[in-house]
C-alpha cells in the first residue's frame, strides 16, 4: 500500500502511534498510582513492552529525532525505567525457563538502547536539534526550542534514573555492584557540536557499545550549566510579569510574536491583547523553565550517584589486570561484575565480552587522573550552589552535597 502523498490519510506508523502515545501514558499512570511495590502491575507493564517489542526498540532507534519522537521517547523511557528491572518478571506469574530467557533478552535490549540513546542526547547531538527546531520552525523557534530542551532533558532524566534503580537493585554495596559505563573519563565532543559529520556514521556502532563514564561527568556539567541559564531566564521572566505594564512597547511586540500569525499580526492587534498575549507567552515560559530546573536538579543527582558507585567499585574494589589486557572502548559490551543473571543486559551477545579481566592499572591511573581533572573545584562549587537554590526554591532537598564529598575522597585516594 503507498504512502498518500497530501498527508491526508496516516502512514500505518503514524496511525499506530496515535494509538501507542494514549497506551503509554495510561501506563505510566497504572505506574505512577500503584507505586513501585505494587510488582504484578509492572510485570503486566513489562509483558506489555515485551509483546511490542519491535516498535519499542524501534522508537529507542529512532533516527530523526523531532519534537515528535522525543515527546514519545519520554513516555516511554519513563515507563521502562520503571518496569524493565531484574526481578519484574517473575512477579508476573508462572513463566517457564524459555519464555523467561526470550523475555529477558527483550530487556537487556531495552537497556542497551536506551544508554546508546542517552549518549546521543547528551553528546553533540543535543545542540544540533536544538538549532534544527529554530530553523524549522516559522515564527515560533523559541517556543519550538523550548519543548525540545523540555522533551531532551525528560529523556536523560528518565534513562538517569533507570541507570540508578539498577544500581541500587544489582547490590547494596559497590563491590558487588554491576557496571553500566565503562571506566574511561573521557568525555565526548563539545556542546559545539565538534565533528558533527561523524555522529551519522557512528550511529550504528553506538548500538552496540557500551558508553564511558566521560559521558555521565559531560551530562553533569552541562546539566549544571543549562541549570543556571534556566535559573537566570526564570528570574528575569518572573520579574517582567510582575512589572508588565512597565515594559516596552517593543519587548510586549517581541514577547507576541511566536503567537500572532499573519504578517503584521501583532501590529494589529490593540494594547490589551497584546498585554494578554504577552503575560500568556510569560506564563508559558515561566512554566517551561520551572520543569526544566527540576530536571536539571534530578539529572545531576542522578549522574553524582552513578559516578559514585562506578568510581567506587573502580578505584576500591577493582582488582586490575596485566597492563597488556588494557581495556579498549567500543569492543562489545563491558560487563565487570555481574553475579546475578537478570542483570544480563550488559552481556555481550554474539562477541567477545570486555570482562573485569580487561582493566588494566593504567586504565584506572588514567580513570582517576580524567575524573579528578573533570571533577574540579570550580564543578564543585557548581553543584554545591545548584543544591541551595533549588532546595529554597522548590524547599526540596537532595542528596547533591554528600555524593561530591564522597566522589571527592575517591578521587583524593592515595595510589595504593
Amino acid at each position: 500500500m503507498m504512502r498518500d502523498p497530501s498527508g491526508f490519510i496516516p502512514s500505518p506508523i503514524d496511525r499506530y502511534r496515535q494509538i501507542l502515545l494514549p497506551t503509554l501514558r495510561l501506563l505510566q499512570v497504572i505506574l505512577t498510582s500503584t507505586s513501585m511495590s505494587h510488582q504484578q502491575g509492572a510485570a503486566q507493564v513489562l509483558q506489555w513492552l515485551i509483546v511490542h517489542a519491535d516498535t519499542v526498540q524501534s522508537l529507542l532507534r529512532c533516527q530523526e529525532l523531532s519534537i515528535g519522537a522525543l515527546k514519545e521517547l519520554s513516555l516511554l523511557t519513563a515507563v521502562i525505567s520503571k518496569t524493565a528491572l531484574p526481578g519484574v518478571l517473575e512477579m508476573g506469574g508462572e513463566i517457564n525457563s524459555a519464555a523467561l530467557m526470550e523475555f529477558q533478552g527483550h530487556i537487556n535490549r531495552f537497556q542497551r538502547l536506551c544508554l546508546s540513546l542517552l549518549g546521543r542526547l547528551a553528546g553533540s547531538e543535543r545542540e544540533r536539534l536544538l538549532k534544527q527546531a529554530e530553523i524549522s520552525s516559522s515564527g515560533n523557534s523559541a517556543e519550538q526550542r523550548e519543548e525540545m530542551e523540555v522533551a531532551m532533558m525528560q529523556v536523560c532524566a528518565n534513562i538517569m534514573e533507570y541507570c540508578q534503580t539498577l544500581l541500587l537493585q544489582s547490590s547494596s554495596q559497590a563491590q558487588f555492584s554491576i557496571c553500566l559505563f565503562s571506566p574511561s573519563g573521557s568525555e565526548p565532543a563539545g556542546r559545539d557540536g565538534g565533528r558533527s559529520d561523524l555522529s551519522s556514521s557512528l550511529q550504528s556502532i553506538a548500538h552496540s557499545r557500551v558508553p564511558s563514564l566521560g559521558l555521565v561527568l559531560y551530562l553533569l556539567k552541562n546539566s549544571a550549566a543549562d541549570f543556571f541559564q534556566f535559573h537566570q531566564n526564570h528570574r528575569q521572566s518572573l520579574g517582567k510579569l510582575q512589572s508588565l505594564d512597565q515594559l516596552p512597547p517593543e519587548e510586549l511586540k517581541e514577547l507576541c510574536q511566536g503567537l500572532v500569525s499573519g504578517p503584521g499580526g501583532v501590529e494589529k492587534i490593540s494594547s490589551v491583547q497584546r498585554s494578554l498575549l504577552a503575560k500568556r507567552r510569560l506564563v508559558q515560559f515561566i512554566n517551561n523553565r520551572a520543569k526544566l530546573l527540576a530536571l536539571c536538579s534530578y539529572v545531576i543527582e542522578t549522574c553524582l550517584f552513578v559516578l559514585w558507585r562506578h568510581l567506587e567499585y573502580y578505584l576500591l574494589h577493582c582488582s586490575p589486570s596485566d597492563p597488556k589486557d588494557s581495556y579498549v572502548p567500543g569492543t562489545s559490551l563491558f560487563r565487570p561484575r555481574l553475579t546475578d543473571e537478570s542483570f544480563g543486559g550488559f552481556q555481550a551477545s554474539g562477541g567477545r565480552g570486555t570482562g573485569l579481566s580487561r582493566v588494566s592499572q593504567q586504565d584506572l591511573e588514567l580513570l582517576k587522573g580524567d575524573m579528578a581533572a573533570g571533577f574540579g573545584e570550580a564543578l564543585q562549587r557548581k553543584l554545591l550552589e545548584v543544591e541551595g537554590l533549588y532546595s529554597q526554591v522548590r524547599s526540596r532537598y537532595t542528596f547533591i552535597q554528600a555524593l561530591v564529598r564522597r566522589i571527592r575522597g575517591l578521587l583524593r585516594q592515595p595510589k595504593s
